[in-house]
Order: structure tokens, then C-alpha cells, then sequence
């Protein structure tokens, strides 16, 4: 059977002392370390999102759980750019699934685990008033395999996320959403035998088909027997799907994060231990492999400010790495700090006016921010 395959521009290493020659404004280093939410406990486990308003701020929702801060802790909001960053509990309680920001207010896809619960939505209104939400689905089997994003624009939301089904179970996707009307209930959007997970989201509003929707296909985390590749579908506002498969190299392609600007889709994405990222301004997806090992149990990150792109993820040294492509060339350099105590891991980036700003996780310890100088 012929594959389609991305079509790979040259690898170029990444690291700024790598380079013998640097093109004008390059990504500059990070400051150190500014806390966003600081808890009076240590944690062992944890779920963060963000999504960025017209302003580049970031909103967003944590969950920072386990060992002496408890099992369901309430889930904290935050917002910030740079250096600056408040935080406030809110009334929810679960893990963290997806983040979404539209002119009234931060949306969160979550899980709430308490008996009754399940998959919600719920939202922070511009005031600073929290809703009571709305279930999307009773039906979840752990946290660790319940996943989901969700986009919001002009008062409505749409949300994607992974429930298992049958016996024996597999993972499928599933919907619900408001965007084009009224609100349109749990509804099953794949079926398949292979296992459908790790969903992202993105959202062109204006357009024939708004919303792309990105997830893996294949195999499961840890589970090397069968190639996961990644699949790509544009939806429209009436719930239907034009799906096709992003046939990748390698064996495990992993953790897909999207954004569309225009016409053009940004992804990252990690592949075989290391970060991948590809955009189809050329009318085709063309991808970059960058040199320098992923954890394959984090999902890199890709944002675009100012007309640039730029990629973060966490290596195996347990630090965060971003790079921006600037005139062609992948820059990158570290956005936390050596010398941490515990495992770093990035959860989000949100650049801003051309400089990038990383949302990391230090285990045991807090949410912290690192912004580019």
C-alpha cells in the first residue's frame, strides 16, 4: 500500500551555539522563573491549559493534585503575560481536559470525578463570575485516558474528547457543542478498532469548515506493537466531519497541539522521542524534526505571534526548550532553568509582540512562568 508522507525540509540542529551564523533578532534567553500558583502543599500529579485572549494574555486553568494537597483539590485560574500573573480558586473541582477563550469570557473542558459527575463544561465570565456549567457526559474510566479540547468564539463552545467504548474497550471520540446554533448534545464521531486519543483543537471562525480537529490513531502510550499515525478533519458548523490521515514516519507519533492562523495550520506534534513540528502553507503539511529528545509523555506546544512560529516542549533533561523559526532558520534556546528540584514540564506557551512566555509544571513544587527577555 503507497503511504503519504509529510514531506521533510532539511533538519536543522536548534541549539543558538550550534549556529555560526544567527539571523537578526533571534530568540533571546528566558528570565528566571515567576510563580503563577505557589501551593501551600506538594503534589504529585497535575492538569494545565491555557488559551490566549486578542491581547495575548493567557487565561487558563491548573489542577496540581496528589500527595499532601489531596486526591480532587479545587481547580485554580490564571491569567498573565510575561512576568505578571494573578491566580483565584474556583468553585470546580477534576482534571483539567481543555481551555478556550472568546470575547465573554475562559471556557474549561473538565472532568469531574465526584459521584454523579463526569465530562463538563463550565466557563469564567469577563466579570469574574464562574458558571455552574453543564454535563457533557457520565461516562469516563480515569483520568489518565479521559481527554479533550474544546474552542470557543462569540458566546459558543465546541468540545471533542475520548471515551471507552464496547468490550473490549477502545478509545473513540465523541462531541457536544453550541457553535452554529443550539446545543447539540454527546455525540460518538469515531469508530474505530485501533484506539483514537490525544485530541486537539483549533478554530477559523468565518470560514466553510471552522474547526480542525487533529488526534492520534494506533497504538497507546508505552505500547510499541502497532504504528500510531496522526488524522486530521475539518468540521463545519453543522456537526459533520471530511477526515484523512497524516501519515507519518516513525513508529509512535504522539500528542498532536495545533493552532490555525489564516489559512494556515501550525502543528506539533512528538514522534519516536522527538519534537516534530509542520504547517501547510505551501499547500502540503512540510515538517521539521528537531535534534534535541522529548519526553514522549508530554505534549509539545505551538504558538504564533508577531509572524512567527514557535514550538516548546519538555526534554529529557527535564527542562523546557523553545524554538522560533525566524527567515526559515529553528532557533531555539531553554526556558527553564538547570538545576531545578524535581521534573519540569511545559504545559503551555503563549507568546506574545514576538517573544515567547512558557507555562511549566516543577513536580512537587509549583506553576511557574519563564518569559523571553
Amino acid at each position: 500500500m503507497v503511504r503519504r508522507l509529510f514531506r521533510f525540509a532539511s533538519i536543522m540542529a536548534i541549539l543558538v551555539l550550534a549556529l555560526s551564523a544567527t539571523p537578526a533578532r533571534a530568540i533571546g534567553a528566558f528570565w528566571p522563573p515567576v510563580s503563577v500558583y505557589d501551593p501551600p502543599c506538594s503534589f504529585d500529579s497535575f492538569s494545565v491549559d491555557a488559551a490566549q485572549d486578542s491581547n495575548g494574555i493567557a487565561h487558563g486553568f491548573a489542577q496540581l493534585w496528589g500527595d499532601s494537597c489531596g486526591n480532587n483539590p479545587p481547580i485554580r485560574y490564571f491569567q498573565g503575560t510575561g512576568t505578571t500573573w494573578t491566580q483565584q480558586t474556583t468553585p470546580y473541582r477534576g482534571f483539567v481536559m481543555g481551555v478556550a477563550w472568546d470575547r465573554t469570557g475562559t471556557y474549561l473542558l473538565y472532568l469531574d470525578i465526584r459521584p454523579g459527575q463526569g465530562i463538563r463544561i463550565a466557563k469564567r465570565l469577563t466579570d469574574g463570575t464562574y458558571t455552574a456549567g453543564q454535563l457533557l457526559s457520565p461516562n469516563w474510566a480515569s483520568s489518565l485516558d479521559t481527554l479533550g479540547d474544546v474552542v470557543a468564539t462569540d458566546g459558543r463552545w465546541w468540545a471533542v474528547w475520548t471515551e471507552f467504548v464496547g468490550a473490549p474497550a477502545q478509545l473513540d471520540l465523541f462531541q457536544a457543542y453550541t457553535i452554529g446554533g443550539s446545543f447539540h448534545p454527546r455525540q460518538r464521531i469515531t469508530s474505530d478498532p485501533l484506539w483514537d486519543w490525544g485530541p486537539t483543537l483549533a478554530l477559523t471562525p468565518g470560514s466553510t469548515f471552522p474547526l480542525s480537529l487533529i488526534w492520534v490513531r494506533g497504538n497507546t502510550e508505552g505500547e510499541s506493537a502497532t504504528q500510531t499515525d496522526l488524522h486530521r478533519a475539518l468540521g463545519s458548523a453543522s456537526g459533520t466531519w471530511s477526515s484523512s490521515t497524516l501519515t507519518t514516519l516513525g513508529l509512535n507519533n504522539f500528542w498532536p497541539d495545533a493552532r490555525v492562523v489564516g489559512t494556515t495550520t501550525y502543528l506539533t506534534w512528538i514522534q519516536d522521542g522527538r519534537a516534530m513540528v509542520a504547517d501547510n502553507r505551501s499547500g502540503q503539511f512540510v515538517s521539521h524534526r528537531f535534534t534535541t529528545p522529548a519526553i514522549e509523555h508530554g505534549r509539545p506546544r505551538v504558538g504564533f505571534s508577531s509572524g512567527r512560529v514557535f514550538v516548546g516542549w519538555t526534554t529529557t533533561v527535564n527542562r523546557t526548550l523553545v524554538a522560533v523559526r525566524i527567515r526559515g532558520v529553528w532557533i531555539g534556546v531553554y526556558a527553564s532553568p538547570a538545576g531545578q528540584a524535581g521534573r519540569q514540564f511545559l504545559v503551555g506557551l503563549a507568546p506574545r509582540v514576538g517573544k515567547a512566555t512558557a507555562l511549566n509544571v516543577g513536580l512537587t513544587s509549583r506553576l511557574y512562568a519563564t518569559a523571553e527577555t
